[in-house]
């Protein structure tokens, strides 16, 4: 018992000792700088692998250009444009603005990697959790598929302005109209 109480009352001190030997501050000062190599190591890694994709991707579960995230002041000015040409405009300003508006969807659609040779098939690709307004992004799709294939086809301002209120129903899920 005596040998017992002996090497526990003077184990701090053998314990202080060997923390403040040379050999024991040498090994601290390497495995400090290998802790430093690691750290520099992981971050070098996350970069190259594109932290900022990987994050955008866990935190909202789809790749996400930064225009919907980041860059959104750029989006809603070029929204602006096309909101002006119906409000002002006639007929042909209200289809240019409704293939402008749906030119604009599909590059964010497509940047955000769904797969298809056209919007239509790119809509197809979408799982209707994911993006909430998706029956009405097909229906306005179709009807800018119209404007551009049929030559006598006719859109009222009322109707324009509907075709694009589905599609800035897309813009605001993303928060990027209000």
């Amino acid at each position: 018992m005596e040998f017992l109480e002996s090497i526990l009352f003077n184990t701090p001190d053998f314990v202080r000792e060997i923390y403040h030997s040379t050999p024991f501050a040498v090994l601290k000062f390497l495995l400090g700088i290998y802790s430093a190599v690691l750290f520099v190591n992981i971050v070098m890694l996350l970069f190259q692998r594109g932290l900022a994709g990987d994050v955008r991707d866990t935190l909202l579960g789809m790749n996400v250009p930064p225009e919907l995230t980041t860059k959104k002041s750029k989006l809603k000015k070029r929204w602006e444009k096309i909101r002006a040409k119906i409000e002002s405009g006639g007929e042909s300003d209200w289809k240019v603005a409704i293939i402008e508006a749906d030119n604009i969807i599909d590059d964010l659609i497509r940047r955000m990697g769904y797969k298809g040779e056209n919007m239509a098939e790119r809509l197809d690709a979408i799982n209707p959790g994911q993006v909430e307004n998706i029956e009405e992004l097909r229906r306005a799709h179709q009807t800018r598929n119209r404007i551009i294939h049929e030559d006598d086809f006719k859109l009222d301002k009322e109707s324009a302005l509907d075709i694009l209120a589905d599609y800035e129903e897309f813009l605001k899920e993303f928060e990027v109209l209000e």
